[in-house]
């Protein structure tokens, strides 16, 4: 064979695989029912940025472990002269479950922005850097300027002077698409305790942040139709309600979501349609209508829910203490020693010896629980000289009975 047949005889296999190629992804198109207009495509610049952050496999995702830092202030001088219970205190706690890794990605730059800027409310680039911005700066619930000093120890935390201020951030749910992290603050003022969530929706294969815009229509038609599912829910609610616990209609959607399983849950803050947080949840069938395209597609082909467990990831007490009369001292004469059957405890001239001890089953000769007397020989008394009685004044032993 020539070296031009050659060079035909490659050229025609090419051409016989392009066309192979080209009849099997037809087929998977129309086996799919996905195909669209050759001429509505996307840009082309987009699917390559697509294909840079998309994975094929999903990894299980990583986080840091718990950490919990506090700081503690208070006020150089009492609000009220003399009262040592009027210093204006603040207590800061930070507990986190960061995240590290995302379906294989440690490049979370977006995703740690957003954390930050919700949980800490500043611009730091790190999440330590952020936390350490934000417990380093007192919350008094009374201006007391650079009058302040740190603490060691937890201060007491009285009513009114007392300040405790919580952000905790931990991954709430997974799935094959998504993660959702969970944002909780409360903060007790010295009256009243406040407690608001707030949540970070993370696409897992795009490894992008979804925000309220991507997951429902900005629609204000929509929004209120929206609506009016929602008070219908509180309707139901309120009929397993008592009368003086009823909800309240709402009057708007809230701006703060959590995606579900099974829907979506709006998040309702202290004092909106109740005196505490509520929690709407509303099914995704009854939510169609108002997804967007991408996140109800997203919603097609996601599996593998997971709730993550946090037990560690609870408000700290306030340890809030309250302001009683101290008990008054007894006299030392009036206190008596504890006795027990009528005898002085005592320990006196009794000290605690280890020797002729012996290890056991190669234990510690420290550890008591190793350790045990040698045996001896047990002493034979006889029944002339074992007397029941006691001592006397004059130290010798008297029985009890008349000997006969």
């Amino acid at each position: 064979m020539t070296k031009k047949n050659l060079i035909i005889v490659i050229l025609l296999l090419l051409v016989v695989d392009l066309m192979a190629a080209g009849w099997y992804t037809a087929r998977r198109i129309e086996a799919s029912g996905r195909s669209q207009n050759l001429f509505d495509q996307r840009d082309s610049t987009e699917y390559i940025a697509m294909a840079d952050t998309m994975t094929t496999a999903s990894q299980a995702d990583l986080f840091d472990k718990p950490q919990h830092n506090t700081y503690y202030f208070t006020a150089k001088n009492p609000a009220v002269q003399g009262d040592e219970t009027s210093y204006y205190t603040s207590t800061k706690h930070v507990k986190v479950r960061w995240p590290l890794k995302v379906n294989g990605n440690d490049d979370l730059v977006e995703l740690n922005k957003e954390l930050i800027k919700k949980a800490f409310g500043n611009s730091q680039r790190s999440m330590k850097d952020a936390r350490y911005t934000f417990l380093n700066t007192p919350s008094f619930n009374k201006p007391v300027g650079e009058e302040y000093r740190t603490l060691v120890k937890a201060p007491r935390v009285f009513p009114v002077y007392g300040n405790v201020s919580q952000v905790i951030v931990y991954p709430y749910m997974t799935s094959q698409r998504l993660l959702v992290m969970e944002i909780d603050k409360v903060e007790y003022n010295g009256s009243t305790t406040v407690e608001n969530s707030s949540f970070v929706h993370y696409d897992r294969m795009k490894q992008r942040l979804l925000s309220r815009l991507d997951i429902l229509v900005a629609d204000v038609d929509k929004e209120n139709k929206l609506l009016k599912v929602i008070n219908k829910k509180i309707d139901q609610l309120n009929k397993g309600r008592g009368e003086s616990n009823q909800l309240q209609h709402a009057l708007n959607v809230p701006a703060e979501v959590r995606c579900g399983k099974n829907g979506i849950v709006f998040l309702y803050k202290h004092g909106s349609i109740a005196n505490d947080p509520i929690d709407i949840q509303i099914d995704y069938d009854q939510l169609k209508p108002f997804l967007t395209t991408d996140f109800e597609q997203m919603l097609e082909n996601n599996e593998g829910y997971w709730l993550y467990k946090n037990e560690n990831m609870k408000p700290e007490p306030l340890n809030a203490v309250a302001v009683s009369t101290p008990k008054p001292k007894v006299p030392a004469a009036d206190v008596k020693p504890r006795s027990y059957n009528g005898y002085k405890k005592s320990y006196k001239g009794y000290k605690k010896n280890y020797r002729g001890y012996k290890k056991q089953n190669g234990g510690d000769a420290n550890d008591e629980s190793s350790v045990k007397p040698k045996q001896t020989s047990s002493k034979k008394y006889s029944g002339a000289k074992r007397r029941s009685g006691y001592r006397g004044y004059s130290g010798k032993r008297r029985s009890s009975r008349r000997r006969r």
